[in-house]
């Protein structure tokens, strides 16, 4: 697909945003907060990945997801940086999102959902991005050590370190 993107090919980057799309968004609305600015940040993601593959000389040397997904979190912190705000807010439909699949076999109730929704707002950004990436979307250690500029190693810390952040606070709360 990738190959037939690069030579001009719309339709095969119709195929690639279908196999994409829904989950980006979900990324990056977990992290924004907003439907409509999670759909413009999703849409841009995309347009700059099209204007990027049409340029011949541009190679795609980690997965087509983990590009797509550098390229929306460069976006969304592009985004703090001009609102000059690095809180994170996620609305009250946070808990739809966790009770899409994979997930929602092991959180099926809103009351644990909305306290996993508490406690991950406090927990560092960055923690917030490697659980979302590795949990909700499912993207390998290697994935996300691309999407995140890390090692695999610096990966599966963060995860650890993540989890503990996000059990300690859900503690807290209880």
């Amino acid at each position: 697909l990738l190959a037939q993107v690069a030579s001009g090919n719309k339709e095969a980057f119709g195929q690639l945003y279908d196999l994409y799309a829904s989950k980006l968004f979900r990324f990056i609305r977990l992290k924004v907060g907003s439907q409509v600015l999670a759909e413009d940040l999703s849409s841009e993601s995309f347009l700059n990945i099209w204007e990027y593959l049409k340029d011949k000389e541009n190679k795609v040397e980690e997965s087509f997801q983990a590009l797509l997904y550098k390229v929306a979190r460069n976006l969304i912190v592009d985004y703090y940086k001009k609102k000059s705000s690095q809180e994170l807010f996620m609305g009250d439909d946070f808990h739809l999102f966790l009770e899409e699949e994979p997930v929602k076999d092991e959180i099926n109730s809103k009351e644990i959902a909305d306290q996993i929704h508490k406690a991950i707002i406090h927990i560092k950004e960055e923690y917030q991005d490697v659980l979302i990436l590795y949990y909700i979307d499912e993207l390998s250690v290697l994935e996300i050590a691309k999407v995140m500029n890390k090692s695999q190693g610096a990966i599966r810390v963060l995860i650890h370190r993540g989890l503990k952040s996000l059990k300690d606070h859900l503690t807290k709360e209880s």
